[in-house]
């Protein structure tokens, strides 16, 4: 490699890094806001060691290599969610010089620098780069570990091997579902028409890295009921998000179909960027997508990785229409030709701008935890009004900053998450709970918005059953992704004016 071209290389890895932190750091304060699944990992995060591991062994063991990395960089520095935003911006930038290099091995720099933009500008990809989760570190480990997959089915190197089953136990370990890339790259191993010397050599760098990773799937899969119980079989929508982005992918693949004549250093042909990028894109996100009509597990963001496949299919078609535009001969037509490649380039960025921004706002999310900040904070010498949360882990609203809302009167509740080693803490058996609703005159509700998925444990059936039977919901303050309710027990509503006739409860 000539100075010019090393310099050339370094200078676009250079551009997309600076581009993807200006689009990370841009308001990566979410208006100073933050949501439940944030809140949880911050809430982790600022737990000791002790509890941590005490955690883990009853709930959430899936996450429990970025807890124990979201305790250490709080350590380090608390802003709060923010601080482990930083760390998914991070983990964005590895990320996208991951697809940039797989692109720039198989094809060439500017088709490596095409494709790692690409992949900045899904939006799924930077939803989740601002997102105090471990699904963009997910990424970039299974985006490294197919780029040492590419180059070792390419050079007769057994270190290429190891550092991919090395990279696959790490992201194996961030999250469970990040070894179904595995189901890609059989698909990309067939496809490159390889012998039987690399197919052991994948095999066996496959299987250590499942074995790695194999006590973390026993501890979760005794977890999997209470931690996957909210979710349903994938509807139409998700089925769609599927298979629209599938079929660009296909046609993606099939026009841009090159360098597959090309030699490797041991003979075989060159793997093309369709054999690694489609299978990337369709197999692991098809197959959880299938598992889930019986056991329902599928969540796009667990396999935001998939996204990397579309990503380099999309970058040898954005350097085959550059080539187009610069292969015109005619002058004029060449100046037309540009035109309209920079309006269509504009038009696009106005688009996807658009969308960055809506992302960027507090709305974007499911919920917002500061929303109902001072809804529940006590004043000074006053005591504490009885709370109940329904169902019991929209705790989860009050947990990254307890101090807020000053003495709580959580009725229902046992232990705290910390002494539970739970996410939302340990609630009384049933009869205690009905016995603490029907003390007190007045309840204020946390719950979900009407219409969401109840959850069927004996403590929420009960929490239902009393309010239905004992209290009248007389107050009804919307926030983001949920409701503050005011519940008033039947003996009580002549006296309360809450409860006066023809009042508007959402008043």
């Amino acid at each position: 490699m000539t100075v010019r071209a090393s310099r050339y290389r370094w200078a676009l890895s250079s551009l997309l890094v600076v581009l993807t932190m200006l689009l990370g750091w841009w308001k990566l304060d979410r208006g100073e806001s933050s949501w439940r699944d944030e809140t949880v990992s911050y809430a982790v995060g600022e737990r000791s060691l002790g509890q941590l591991w005490h955690l883990l062994h009853n709930i959430d063991a899936v996450h429990g290599l970025y807890y124990f990395l979201a305790h250490l960089v709080l350590s380090v520095r608390d802003e709060g969610v923010v601080s482990l935003r930083v760390v998914s911006v991070l983990g964005t930038v590895a990320a996208v010089l991951g697809v940039e290099a797989i692109g720039r091995y198989l094809a060439d720099p500017a088709t490596g620098f095409l494709s790692g933009l690409a992949f900045l500008c899904i939006p799924q990809v930077q939803f989740y780069a601002q997102e105090a989760r471990s699904y963009a570190l997910v990424a970039a480990a299974v985006v490294w570990a197919t780029w040492f997959f590419v180059r070792a089915l390419h050079e007769q190197r057994r270190s290429l091997w190891v550092a991919y089953g090395g990279l696959l136990a790490l992201a194996g370990w961030l999250h469970e579902f990040a070894l179904l890339v595995l189901l890609a790259h059989a698909v990309t191993l067939w496809r490159s028409g390889r012998g039987a010397t690399h197919r052991r050599r994948w095999l066996a760098a496959s299987t250590a890295a499942c074995a790695a990773v194999s006590p973390l799937a026993v501890i979760s899969a005794g977890q999997a009921s209470a931690q996957l119980d909210w979710l349903g079989r994938p509807g139409l929508g998700a089925w769609l998000d599927w298979a629209v982005p599938g079929v660009a992918g296909v046609a993606l693949a099939y026009a841009g179909r090159r360098h597959c004549d090309v030699r490797s250093d041991s003979g075989d042909a060159r793997v093309g960027m369709g054999s690694v990028g489609l299978p990337l894109l369709l197999a692991p996100a098809g197959f959880l997508l299938t598992i889930s009509l019986v056991h329902p597990w599928y969540v796009d963001r667990y396999v935001l990785y998939g996204w990397a496949g579309l990503a380099l299919l999309i970058g040898p078609a954005l350097g085959k229409a550059q080539e187009a535009v610069r292969g015109v001969s005619d002058p004029r037509r060449r100046r037309r030709a540009t035109q309209c490649a920079v309006a269509v380039v504009l038009c696009g960025a106005s688009v996807l701008g658009l969308v960055y921004w809506q992302d960027r706002l507090p709305s974007s999310r499911t919920d917002q935890v500061e929303s109902i900040w001072g809804l529940t904070a006590t004043a000074p010498g006053d005591a504490p009004e009885p709370i109940l949360f329904q169902p019991a882990r929209r705790r989860e609203w009050v947990l990254a900053r307890p101090a807020v809302f000053g003495p709580l009167n959580d009725i229902a509740l046992k232990q705290t998450p910390q002494a539970s080693g739970t996410l939302y803490g340990m609630e009384e058996p049933p009869d205690i709970i009905r016995q603490r609703m029907l003390q007190y005159p007045a309840l204020i509700v946390l719950q979900d918005r009407q219409g969401q998925p109840q959850d069927q444990t004996p403590a929420e059936k009960t929490k239902r059953a009393v309010l239905r039977t004992s209290f009248k919901l007389c107050w009804v303050i919307s926030i983001p992704g949920g409701e503050w309710t005011t519940y008033v027990r039947d003996d009580h509503t002549h006296t309360n004016p809450l409860c006066a006739p023809g009042r508007d409860i959402h008043s």
